[in-house]
């Protein structure tokens, strides 16, 4: 069995916004609704997500979704934020998954790959890893003689010779449950942050002489957290590379695909045509053979094959029947 508990809490300081970080949006999406969705294809018996910094903001956006939310109060770190979760998998046997909510961009198969690991290996603790050009940061993974992960060190907490290490940690997580909330309760804010660690467990599994294993991410770009609207800004323009790849991997004509701008949930059809400056938006979709000029701008709305949709029209809901011609909107000069 598999829980999957969901880490939002954070105020995200670094974003300068007073929206909570994990709202912010990725293709007309919450960070955490991408990380949500994520976690539901794994088809987990459980998803708690910790939510605590304007919770109540949080708790909209999760109203539709079969999740359990859990109040972190106070934001006394990440091992900490875990451990509130344990009175609601008091009765649970199983693995618990733990993602961060501004971690967008990761992929269903490597999560899937990272629960087959963690059971194939019999391990008590996998974490995700990655090698990155730039690790600044992020929490270093700090391997033994044998190449085992020995333990996680925070950057804040890091020496120089460990700050060189361009392996880091991810933040994602495989727990054996029973170990998880055990470990958790031993878990100290020794450290600069004066905070309870998650990546501290690693550490006290192999004290205890249990095993830890490690899956490294095939692609960098998976585990970019968003921890500032730079950050933000480069997690969109990988998305919307990713999402244009796609349709045109279809069939799909973009004239310029850097000047299209695409949300999540838009579907558009093979032999369809898309010029610069477009954006398609909500639940728009484009069947098969439509042709859409430039600087046009669609939200929920769905055009039918065939159609032709004229430069500068902005469209909000409804049809557009198949074949129809829109004329470019009228520009008064």
């Amino acid at each position: 069995m598999l829980a999957v508990v969901i880490l939002a809490a954070g105020k995200g300081t670094r974003m300068r916004s007073p929206l909570p970080k994990v709202l912010h949006t990725l293709a007309g999406e919450p960070l955490l609704i991408h990380v949500l969705e994520t976690a539901l294809s794994l088809s987990p018996s459980e998803i708690i997500t910790v939510v605590g910094h304007k919770a109540h903001l949080v708790e909209e956006v999760l109203s539709s979704y079969a999740v359990k939310k859990v109040w972190q109060r106070e934001q006394l770190g990440t091992g900490h934020a875990v451990l509130v979760t344990e009175p609601f998998l008091h009765d649970f046997e199983g693995d618990v998954l733990v993602l961060c909510g501004d971690v967008p961009l990761l992929q269903p198969n490597t999560l899937k790959d990272l629960v087959s690991h963690h059971r194939q290996s019999d391990a008590t603790v996998t974490v995700l890893t990655a090698d990155v050009p730039d690790p600044t940061g992020y929490g270093r993974i700090v391997r033994d003689e044998g190449g085992l992960v020995d333990r996680i060190v925070e950057e804040k907490d890091a020496s120089p010779s460990e700050k060189a290490i361009r392996e880091i940690n991810t933040g994602t997580y495989l727990f054996k449950r029973d170990f998880l909330f055990r470990a958790l309760k031993e878990v100290r804010p020794d450290n600069v942050q004066g905070e309870y660690y998650l990546t501290d467990l690693i550490a006290l599994a192999r004290k205890a002489g249990l095993k830890v294993a490690a899956l490294k991410a095939s692609d960098e770009t998976e585990i970019l957290g968003v921890n500032s609207q730079f950050d933000l800004a480069q997690a969109e323009r990988i998305f919307q590379s990713q999402l244009r790849e796609r349709f045109m991997a279809q069939g799909v004509t973009f004239v310029f695909p850097e000047a299209v701008y695409l949300e999540r949930k838009v579907r558009i059809g093979a032999g369809s045509v898309v010029y610069p400056f477009v954006s398609l938006r909500g639940k728009t979709i484009v069947e098969e053979g439509v042709t859409i000029e430039s600087h046009c701008d669609l939200k929920d709305v769905r055009v039918c094959a065939g159609a032709f949709i004229g430069a500068g029209n902005i469209l909000r809901g409804g049809t557009v029947p198949p074949g129809v011609r829109l004329a470019p909107a009228k520009v008064l000069i």
